[in-house]
C-alpha cells in the first residue's frame, strides 16, 4: 500500500515539475536536472501516451549544438554526486540507478519531458543481454572533454542509440498475469481441408487463453483428430497451456514428444492438407488402416443386406409350403432399426466378448452341472451357480446376449421384464422347478407358462430389470430367491446396478457378471455399416460424437440416426453435435467426481463456457452428501488465484479465500435448517446450492487431487457423519446414565456431562488404575449408590477428555481388572431405581431400601412397588 502511494506521489510530482519546465521554458537560462520517478506499469503507460517522447533527430541536434559550445550555460552547474539505489528499489527495479545518473548529467536537456526508463516487452533477449556501462556523474573538469571533436561522434552515436536498461522479466510476468484471459478473442482458421489432422492424436494439458478445454477438443475432433487423456510414444502433438500438470511434463520429456502453444495450434489447422486434399500426405499404417475400416464397413453392409434377403426367402418359402399361417410379409423398411438390425450372431455383439463367452460356458455345461449337484466349479467358477446376474448400464446388449446365447445352446428363452407382474404368487406359478406349469394343462393344451411360451425340456428363465421390481412386484425378488436354490433351469436375471438395496438377497446365491460400456471405437464400424446399408452419409467423428453423447448406448444411436434419415440423407459434425446435444443422456456421477470436477481448473476458469446453472445442477447429483464434501475437502484445493503470488502476501490471499468460503458455508447451515426444520422451504435449495457449493468453489478453485499417495491431500470421506453419529450414541447413553442419578443428584444432563462425571471418576475408575482387582469391590459399591451399571461405567469412560481419554484409560487397565469387574458385577444383585416396560411379569431384583422419593417421573410403571429392605 505504501509502496503504491510512494509511486502514484512520484508520478504527481513528475507531471508537476514537467508542466513548469514547459511554463518556464522561455524565461530559464540555467539547466535544472531532470526529475526522475520510478513509475508502475500502469502509470507507465499513462504517461507515455499523454506526453509522448520528442523525436530522436530533435534530441540529437540539441546534444550535438551543446557539444559544440553554440548553447553553454551561462551559469557552471555545481558537481553533484550520483546517488546509490536503495537496495529496494534495486530488488524492484534494476533501472532505477541508472534513471538517478543518468538525471545528473540532464543539465543540456531542458525541453525533454520525463520518459519512462522500462524498455518495452517486444525487445529481443539478444538486445537485453546487451550491457553497456552505467554513466559516472558529470563533473567541471569534464567540462571541456564534452566539447572536443574527438568524443563527438562518441557522444551522438550514444545519443543516437540511448543506453538499454536491464528488463524486468518479473514485473512482465506479473503484469502479463493480471491481464483477463481473452476468451473467445482468436476465431479457428479456416481450414484447406475438413480432415486436416485426420492421422493425428493430440493431447491437451493446461489452460488455454482463448479456447477452454471441451472448445479445444472440440476443434481437434471436428477436423479428424484424434483425443487422447494421457500422453504416450503414439502421441503426435502435445498442446501446451498454462499451468501444464507435472506428470504430462514428465511424460512429454520422457517419450520425447512435439509440443504446440494455441497459436501453433490453430496455425497447424490452417495450414495442414488431409488425405481428401490435393497433395495431402497420408502415413502408410494410417492409409493402410483406413482401407481396412472401409473394407471392413462395406462388408457388414454387404452381410445386412444378404441376411434380409435370407430372411424374406425363409418367410416366403414358409408361407408357399403351408408350415406357418398366412399373414403379410414384413417389410423391413418399416421396421425400427433396433429390431431391424439386432444382432443375430455373437460376431454382431458390440463390446463385452468375454462376458459373453462366458455366459455361454456356462449354459453349455448347465446339463453336467445339474447332475454333479453344482459341486464342481468349472473352469471360472461359475458352474456352482444355478443362476447368473448380468448388470451394466442400458442399451449395452445385456437382453440382447442373453437371448441370443440362450438359442444357440438350444433353450428356449422365457423372459418376464418389467412390463409382466412379477409377484411373489405368478413368479411361483410361471414357471417351478419341475420345469412345468398348470396354466397349459388346466387349457388342455401343452404346457406353457403365464405368458403363453412353450416349456420344453430345454427351458431358461431370463428375469430382466429384476432391479425395477416396485410395490406391485411384491415379494417378488424373495420368491425369486428361492426359486434360484431349488431351479432344475438355468435362471438370467439382468439388472442395471448390483449394489441396489432389493438386490441384496441374489448377491450371494447367483454369479455376477458385469458387462462395461463399450468403446466408441467398438461400435462405430457397426454403426457406419448400418447407416452405409441406409445410404445415410456420417463421417466417423460424427458417429463418435453420438456414441459419446449416449453413454455407448447402441439403441439410442440407431435411434437418432433412424430419425434423422426421414429428412436427410447426411450429416456434418455440426448437425451431429446439436443432434447429440438433444439427445444427451445424462449420467449421475459420485460425490467425488464432482468435487473433482468443480475444484479442478476448468469449471471455473475465464475460458469455461458453463452457466451458473449446469454448475448447480451438479450439486443437485447428490444435494445431501455433495455439500458435506465440500465442507470436508475445501481447505484441500490448491488455488489458481495464488499462483502469481509468493510469501506472506500468498499466505494472507489464501487465508482471506479460505474465511469467504468459510463464512459462506457458515450461511448454508442455516438456510439448509430452514429447509429441513419445520417449516420446510423447500424453494431455497437452489439458494443453498449456490452456497454450500458453487460460491466456496468459485473461490478456491484450481487443483483438487481425487488420489493421491500423500496423506491429507487426496479428497476424503466426510468425517461430520461418523462424528455425528458417535455424538448421538453418547447422547442417549448420557441421557439414560442421567436419569438413573435422578434419585441421587438433581442435576440436568449437561451438568452431569460437566460437572458429576469429572467428579465421579476418580471414585469409580482411577481406583482400577491404581488398584487393579483388590479395587473392584469398591467400585462396585460406588456404582450402586448412585445406581449405575456396568453400561454407565462404560459411558463414563468413553466422555473422557484430554488425560482421561478412553483410549489412554483403558490402556492403564489391565485386562483381567476389566474381566474381574465384569464377573463381579452379573454374579450380583444391584439396586435398581425404575423397572422397564420389557421387564414386567419377571421376577424383579433386589430394590434399594429406604423410602421412596417424590418423584413420580422416576418410574416408568404405574403400579405400587414395595420398597421394603
Amino acid at each position: 500500500m505504501f509502496a503504491s502511494q510512494a509511486a502514484s506521489q512520484s508520478v504527481r510530482t513528475t507531471r508537476l515539475c514537467a508542466m513548469k519546465c514547459d511554463d518556464e521554458k522561455p524565461k530559464q537560462q540555467t539547466k535544472r536536472k531532470k526529475p526522475s520517478a520510478l513509475l508502475s506499469s500502469d502509470e507507465e503507460d499513462g504517461i507515455r501516451a499523454a506526453t509522448p517522447p520528442p523525436t530522436k533527430k530533435k534530441a540529437e541536434t540539441k546534444k550535438i549544438a551543446a557539444a559544440n559550445g553554440k548553447d553553454k550555460p551561462k551559469a557552471t552547474p555545481t558537481p553533484t554526486k550520483a546517488k546509490p539505489a536503495s537496495r529496494k528499489a534495486k530488488k524492484d527495479d534494476d533501472y532505477e540507478e541508472e534513471s538517478e545518473a543518468s538525471g545528473s548529467e540532464s543539465e543540456d536537456d531542458e525541453e525533454e519531458d520525463v520518459k519512462p526508463t522500462k524498455k518495452s516487452a517486444t525487445k529481443t533477449k539478444t538486445k537485453e543481454a546487451v550491457k553497456r556501462p552505467k554513466k559516472r556523474p558529470k563533473l567541471e573538469s569534464d567540462e571541456e572533454e564534452v566539447g572536443s571533436p574527438s568524443n563527438l561522434k562518441a557522444r551522438a552515436a550514444e545519443v543516437a542509440d540511448p543506453p538499454k536498461p536491464k528488463f524486468d522479466w518479473a514485473a512482465k510476468a506479473a503484469r502479463l498475469a493480471a491481464r483477463p484471459v481473452a476468451s473467445g478473442s482468436k476465431a479457428v482458421p479456416e481450414p484447406k481441408t475438413m480432415d486436416c489432422l485426420m492421422g493425428l492424436t493430440f493431447v491437451f494439458t493446461g489452460e488455454l487463453s482463448s479456447f477452454s478445454r471441451d472448445e479445444a477438443i472440440d476443434i481437434a475432433k471436428r477436423y479428424g483428430g484424434r483425443v487422447t487423456l494421457q500422453p504416450s510414444s503414439k502421441t503426435s502433438y502435445v498442446i501446451l497451456g498454462d499451468d501444464a500438470g507435472p506428470a504430462k511434463l514428465k511424460a512429454i520429456e520422457k517419450n520425447n514428444l512435439k509440443t504446440l502453444n494455441e497459436d501453433q495450434f490453430l496455425n497447424l489447422i490452417a495450414t495442414r492438407v488431409g488425405p481428401s486434399g490435393k497433395g495431402g500426405k497420408v502415413d502408410e499404417k494410417l492409409a493402410a488402416k483406413m482401407k481396412k475400416e472401409q473394407r471392413a464397413i462395406e462388408e457388414g453392409a454387404k452381410e445386412l443386406e444378404q441376411r434380409e434377403r435370407d430372411q424374406a426367402k425363409a418367410a416366403k418359402k414358409a408361407q408357399t409350403s403351408g408350415s406357418a399361417p398366412k399373414a403379410k410379409p414384413v417389410d423391413a423398411s418399416t421396421q425400427l432399426w433396433t429390431q431391424r438390425y439386432a444382432p443375430q450372431t455373437l460376431k454382431e455383439i458390440c463390446g463385452n466378448k468375454s462376458q459373453v463367452e462366458k455366459l455361454q460356458q456356462w449354459l453349455h455345461d448347465w446339463p453336467n452341472s445339474l447332475k454333479a449337484g453344482f459341486k464342481k466349479p468349472g473352469k471360472n467358477g461359475m458352474n456352482v451357480f444355478r443362476a447368473i446376474l448380468i448388470t451394466g448400464p442400458p442399451g449395452i446388449g445385456k437382453t440382447t446376449s442373453a437371448h441370443l446365447v440362450a438359442k444357440l445352446e438350444g433353450y428356449t428363452p422365457i423372459e418376464l421384464n418389467a412390463s409382466d407382474a412379477r409377484s411373489k404368487k405368478l413368479v411361483e406359478s410361471s414357471t417351478n422347478i419341475m420345469n412345468q406349469s398348470l396354466d397349459g394343462w388346466m387349457g388342455g393344451g401343452d404346457a406353457t407358462n403365464a405368458a403363453g411360451i412353450k416349456i420344453t425340456e430345454k427351458s431358461c428363465l431370463i428375469m430382466d430389470e429384476v432391479d425395477g421390481m416396485s410395490a406391485g412386484d411384491r415379494g417378488g425378488i424373495g420368491a425369486l430367491n428361492a426359486l434360484i436354490r431349488k431351479t432344475r433351469i438355468p435362471i438370467i436375471c439382468i439388472a442395471n446396478d448390483r449394489t441396489a438395496q432389493k438386490m441384496k438377497p441374489l448377491q450371494g446365491s447367483t454369479f455376477s457378471l458385469t458387462f462395461k460400456r463399450p468403446e466408441a471405437a467398438t461400435i462405430r464400424s457397426r454403426i457406419m455399416s448400418i447407416a452405409f446399408r441406409e445410404k445415410l452419409k456420417v463421417p466417423a467423428n460424427v458417429v463418435d460424437q453420438l456414441i459419446n453423447s449416449a453413454q455407448s448406448d447402441i439403441r439410442q444411436v440407431l435411434n437418432m440416426l433412424s430419425t434423422w434419415k426421414l429428412s436427410s440423407d447426411s450429416m456434418d459434425f455440426d448437425e451431429g453435435k446439436t443432434l447429440a446435444k438433444l439427445n444427451e443422456k445424462h449420467t449421475i456421477m459420485t460425490p467425488y467426481n464432482v468435487i473433482s470436477k468443480v475444484f479442478g481448473p476448468y469449471t471455473f476458469s475465464p475460458t469455461s463456457k458453463e452457466t451458473l446453472s449446469d454448475k448447480m445442477e451438479l450439486y443437485f447429483h447428490d444435494h445431501a452428501f455433495i455439500p458435506l464434501f465440500v465442507q470436508e475437502n475445501y481447505l484441500r484445493a490448491l488455488p489458481n488465484r495464488l499462483k502469481n503470488l509468493d510469501g506472506p502476501p500468498k499466505v494472507l490471499k489464501h487465508l482471506e479465500l479460505m474465511d469467504k468460503a468459510a463464512s459462506s458455508i457458515s450461511d448454508s447451515d442455516l438456510i439448509d435448517s430452514m429447509i429441513h426444520g419445520p417449516e420446510q422451504h423447500w424453494s431455497l435449495m437452489p439458494l443453498h446450492s449456490v452456497s454450500s457449493f458453487v460460491y466456496p468453489a468459485s473461490l478456491l478453485y484450481g487443483f483438487m487431487p481425487q488420489y493421491s499417495k500423500e496423506p491429507g491431500t487426496a479428497i476424503s470421506f466426510p468425517q461430520w457423519l461418523g462424528q455425528n453419529s458417535k455424538g448421538q450414541k453418547l447422547s442417549r447413553q448420557l441421557s439414560e446414565t442421567q436419569i438413573r442419578m435422578r434419585l441421587k443428584v438433581s442435576g440436568d444432563k449437561a451438568e452431569i456431562r460437566q460437572s458429576y462425571l469429572p467428579a465421579l471418576f476418580p471414585h469409580i475408575v482411577k481406583p482400577l488404575m491404581d488398584d487393579g482387582v483388590s479395587a473392584v469391590e469398591e467400585v462396585i459399591d460406588y456404582m450402586d449408590e448412585y445406581y449405575l451399571n456396568k453400561e454407565d461405567w462404560d459411558t463414563i469412560v468413553e466422555l473422557g477428555v484430554g488425560d482421561k481419554k478412553d483410549d489412554l484409560v483403558l490402556k492403564k487397565i489391565a485386562p483381567t481388572t476389566k474381566t474381574a469387574l465384569t464377573r463381579k458385577y452379573n454374579s450380583t444383585e444391584h439396586p435398581v431405581p425404575f423397572h422397564k416396560a420389557v421387564d414386567l411379569g419377571k421376577i424383579p431384583k433386589k430394590l434399594t431400601g429406604g423410602p421412596a422419593p417424590d418423584l413420580e417421573e422416576a418410574f416408568e410403571v404405574s403400579h405400587a412397588i414395595d420398597w421394603g429392605s
